[in-house]
């Protein structure tokens, strides 16, 4: 289904540069874009015409649309570097603010988004409660943090509220992200906060909100990455249970998406066990198919006693594909729910945006959102120009 759009500038040589590229890449499928570069043709337009699903544009135009009462969609206003260092539009509240000179797969990601949005307020909502989803692996290197993360950014930005947690020893995920500003206390205080709570007995309740920070690329809460390995190589089984315990009880988040380290340590049993949905993703090789099979045979064996429902909680992801179709068979008795296909221009320096900015990653991980929630929703995509 293609997303409306309204886009309101001053310059038509930014313009003709962006729909041109919309025109001739996978986005002319999923976005239709009405722009204006004149105030009175802007102003005109949306008195009487068709409601787009959002607007953006400069801040000149959307404060005239926003005096004339009509702030029914989502909208942002592009901004300048000066502007977003000097905080100049602060009086425009409501709305979202973003770089108006960008690449333009980021930027028009973010005007899917803005749809999105719109689309999911008449959206039905996840069950009641906090949903667990464990992302795991039975081998090294075969994409789990890139799928995690993934699933996170679509299900934040159909407009739930969402927090990635990464449980990593070594926590891979700075190298997609820019880390959040700012000092305040963390994940390493947070669990010192759980341990000591529980050695004292203390009924002391504990504000997820009070660590957490805001990782806007994925469109969700985080924690910032811990420096120190020799912190999260202490982190206890029981430590992970009760901070997704705590995670689930915050109420403040409609989902968590766990990104697990090695299969076989005390963080990563703690989700196998607590979370009511596992995503496992398996390379397309024969190491990672043997690995993960063997793993799957031990967790599941009468030996282990703790993992009986496991494999009806578990969803499998077959990553780097080629041609869309697996070229090594999975474990037997095992078929795959979604596969994901190798993408090429992931070998180039700037691989962290690429790899929350790709079309035909993200209708992987769509179908995967949809098998998950049970909401079959549109979602996002990205390319390569820039403006």
């Amino acid at each position: 289904m293609t997303a409306s759009l309204v886009l309101a500038v001053r310059e038509t040589q930014y313009i003709e540069p962006l729909l041109h590229y919309v025109q001739h890449s996978e986005y002319g499928e999923m976005l239709n874009i009405k722009a204006f570069s004149r105030m009175e043709a802007f102003t005109e337009y949306m008195k009487g015409g068709e409601t787009p699903e959002a607007i953006v544009g400069d801040p000149a135009f959307i404060e005239a649309w926003l005096l004339g009462g009509r702030a029914a969609v989502p909208w942002a206003i592009l901004e300048e570097a000066g502007d977003m260092a000097s905080g100049k539009n602060k009086s425009v509240i409501g709305g979202k603010r973003i770089a108006k000179y960008q690449a333009l797969p980021a930027l028009l990601a973010f005007m899917l988004q803005l749809c999105d949005i719109q689309r999911s307020r008449m959206a039905p909502t996840l069950n009641e409660g906090t949903m667990l989803l464990g992302v795991v692996s039975g081998s090294g290197s075969s994409g789990k943090t890139t799928v995690a993360m993934n699933i996170a950014k679509q299900l934040g930005s159909q407009g739930l509220s969402v927090f990635y947690l990464n449980l990593e020893t070594v926590d891979s995920s700075g190298l997609f992200l820019r880390p959040p500003g700012g000092n305040g206390p963390g994940l390493e205080r947070l669990l010192y906060e759980i341990q000591a709570t529980r050695d004292t007995g203390s009924t002391f309740a504990i504000n997820i909100g009070h660590y957490a920070v805001r990782q806007e690329v994925l469109s969700c809460d985080t924690f910032r990455p811990i420096g120190n390995v020799k912190e999260m190589q202490q982190m206890s089984a029981r430590d992970a249970q009760e901070l997704l315990e705590l995670l689930a009880a915050d109420g403040g988040y409609d989902a968590v998406i766990v990104d697990t380290g090695n299969i076989g340590d005390e963080r990563t049993e703690a989700v196998l066990q607590r979370c009511e949905h596992l995503v496992w993703v398996l390379r397309d090789d024969e190491v990672s198919m043997f690995k993960t099979g063997k793993w799957l045979h031990h967790l599941t064996s009468p030996d282990a006693g703790k993992n009986g429902d496991l494999l009806g909680k578990s969803l499998f992801a077959v990553n780097f594909a080629r041609e869309n179709n697996p070229q090594t068979p999975l474990p037997e008795g095992l078929m795959p729910d979604v596969v994901l296909p190798f993408i090429s221009s992931w070998s180039l320096p700037n691989r962290g945006e690429l790899s929350l900015n790709s079309p035909q990653f993200q209708r992987g991980i769509l179908k995967l959102y949809g098998m998950i929630t049970g909401l079959a929703l549109p979602g996002l995509a990205s390319g390569g120009e820039s403006v």
